[in-house]
């Protein structure tokens, strides 16, 4: 596991839901990654999209949750344990595009 943070985002439509991410760093070879799950079920938002990229790929991207992820130096860069606790995201400083 590599960052932690809260959300609790209102979306179009409903009322802010309280999650916590959890997000995980690993690597997956191509012949596994084809076979990846591309759609989520979310109880309040429905279905979603996931799309699976090679990290450097989100540098001009927006992920959700806002993680720095194209900011290490590799893949496996170690980071120091007080960096996993991301600041908690909330209408005041994120907004559903």
């Amino acid at each position: 596991m590599t960052w932690i943070q809260e959300a609790m985002v209102t979306r179009h439509g409903s009322t802010p839901p309280r999650k916590l991410h959890l997000v995980f760093r690993i690597h997956i070879a191509d012949p596994t990654r084809v076979r990846l799950r591309t759609v989520e079920h979310d109880d309040t938002a429905g279905v979603g999209h996931l799309i699976w990229s090679p990290y450097r790929d989100t540098a001009d991207q927006a992920p959700f949750p806002p993680v720095p992820l194209a900011a290490l130096a590799t893949p496996m860069a170690s980071l120091d344990a007080a960096q996993a606790f991301l600041p908690p995201l909330d209408d005041s400083n994120y907004q559903w595009i």
